[in-house]
């Protein structure tokens, strides 16, 4: 059975319980084990054994250790594209699946496949993974270019657009999005997060009526079912200045009450004259705290540790104190609050011929 066939047969039993779709697993895996030993140059077969081993739940040592022995069989005699499978792979154990310690590790062979001209888009997706998350958002976005070269997907576009945007070049940012911006939506990952992208960036740039259509069409999707959260929609108002949508959908993100969320949204009351509802939140949100404060206080014994019990006890206090002080930025110095502004790749698997996610 070609290897194509194979990772397309152990997709189709993804949706099953573990311990039926381990029987075709193991399967094959000790078919590719029978074709390694008998045909070692076999790169793929390594690989795709070691995903294999993985997706069994066995230790990610095994995984590493199959691509390991493929590196010590292969060594002399490595194609440029053999090379630039295995470290791509490798890399994606090293980065993926074990500690931070194999990052630089994984970045050695990620450079060297590029060196070797990887033809693979996953190779610069995963480098320029690395790279976003060090913040060289400018060799980050280079990486994502050549990964969309390679393979014209959207995400890859749109990584290298917010790698842009991340590194102030806000128009080239915006002219990258718009170039894969679509509606209706068909990819619930790429075209909701390139909206939502886009509109941001538009009314940050002063673009509001561009901005506005797009918040228009976000408004009235169903944000569990694409890939989005309420707090990055209610973010998006508040950048566009609808303090009356803004604490809307606030009021429906109720379970997080940190300073930098309630900062924004007791702006957002004041601006739409409603100071009663701040303060009565407030009063809310201090009485629940401090309730849960003096509850542990009055029970220590219950924690593992005293470290952890004194721990909780001052984040908590911490907390408390700054939504207060975010309470009277707003409403007694008068303080504007700007907009948080983040951004963030789209993540998804780029081990080459994953049987989970190989399409």
């Amino acid at each position: 059975m070609k290897l194509h066939e194979m990772v397309k047969e152990l997709q189709s039993v993804m949706s099953l319980d573990f311990d039926e779709r381990a029987i075709l697993f193991e399967k094959y895996r000790d078919i590719l084990n029978s074709e390694i030993s008998t045909n070692p140059s076999n790169i793929e077969a390594f690989c795709l054994m070691a995903m294999i081993t993985c997706e069994l739940r066995e230790d990610t040592e095994k995984s590493i250790e199959i691509l390991e022995q493929c590196y010590l069989q292969n060594q002399l005699n490595f194609s440029d594209e053999g090379f630039a499978l295995w470290a791509t792979d490798m890399a994606y154990f090293l980065l993926e699946e074990y500690d931070e310690s194999s990052e630089e590790r994984a970045v050695q062979l990620l450079s060297q496949a590029i060196n070797r001209n990887s033809n693979y888009a996953n190779t610069y997706y995963a480098y320029g993974k690395v790279c976003f998350r060090r913040k060289d958002f400018e060799k980050a976005s280079k990486l994502f270019h050549k990964a969309f070269e390679i393979s014209a997907k959207k995400s890859y576009k749109y990584c290298e657009a917010v790698s842009l945007l991340a590194h102030s070049n806000q128009n080239e940012g915006i002219t990258l999005l718009k170039s894969i911006y679509s509606y209706p939506f068909e990819n619930e990952k790429v075209d909701v997060n390139t909206a939502l992208t886009l509109g941001r960036e538009l009314a940050i740039s002063g673009s509001l009526d561009e901005a506005k259509k797009i918040a228009e069409i976000l408004l009235k999707t169903e944000y569990r079912e694409f890939d989005i959260e309420i707090d990055e929609m209610s973010d998006f108002m508040y950048i566009l200045g609808d303090y009356k949508s803004c604490v809307e959908l606030y009021d429906k993100y109720q379970f997080l009450e940190e300073e930098s969320w309630l900062n924004k949204y007791f702006y957002a009351l004041k601006q739409t004259g409603q100071e009663s509802i701040a303060e009565k939140r407030l009063q809310e949100i201090t009485e629940k705290i401090e309730k849960d404060i003096n509850n542990e206080k009055m029970n220590p014994t219950h924690w593992e540790n005293y470290e952890d019990y004194e721990y909780y006890i001052s984040s908590e206090t911490k907390r408390l104190n700054a939504i207060r002080e975010g309470y009277n930025k707003v409403f007694i110095y008068s303080d504007d609050i700007l907009p948080d502004v983040y951004y963030d790749m789209i993540y998804e698997c780029y081990y080459i011929n994953c049987p989970r996610h190989c399409l």
